[in-house]
């Protein structure tokens, strides 16, 4: 019986047109979106696909700065609407907790010069017992992990935006 995915948001308002937004995102070097944040890991290499985003299928593999590695493909995009992706093979302390976990990316204009960007992820925990310590995890620290991320993207969009 699989359990019940995991789930949180964060999301941040950058003041960069969408398209712009979108293609910063998803070119985003992994190493530079996501760093040590507290005690989760950071990217600190990446093999595999490193262009941006931008067909289904598209997989890398990610080494952590815990030495675990963690398997991700792109399963959804859609051009300045959103991408998603399944991230599978966790191997550290991940292993015991997650079956998989899959992310989404959503960019939505809200002025001419201005974006929304939502990021949710979903944690399929591994089994029953692993729930609630996942939850933890999910539920107190991950929403900050994704908002530092989501900060770099605003800060590299809104710097890029202001010399076009």
């Amino acid at each position: 019986m699989t359990s019940k995915p995991i789930q949180t948001s964060a999301a941040i308002t950058v003041n960069a047109p969408l398209a712009h937004v979108f293609q910063t995102a998803a070119a985003m070097d992994p190493c530079a979106l996501i760093r040590d944040h507290g005690p989760l890991p950071g990217i600190v290499n990446c093999q595999g696909h490193t262009a941006p985003w931008s067909a289904i299928g598209q997989q890398r593999k990610h080494t952590l700065s815990d030495k675990s590695s963690v398997d991700e493909e792109l399963t959804a995009f859609s051009q300045d609407e959103h991408y998603a992706y399944r991230v599978t093979k966790f191997t550290g302390p991940f292993a015991k907790l997650v079956d998989e976990a899959s992310g989404v990316w959503r960019f939505t204009s809200v002025a001419p010069e201005t974006t929304s960007v939502v990021w949710t992820y979903s944690f399929t925990p591994k089994r029953a017992l692993a729930t609630p310590v996942l939850w933890l995890i999910v539920k107190l620290l991950w929403p900050g992990y994704l908002g530092s991320a989501l900060a770099r993207v605003k800060q590299k969009a809104e710097d890029e935006n202001s010399h076009l």
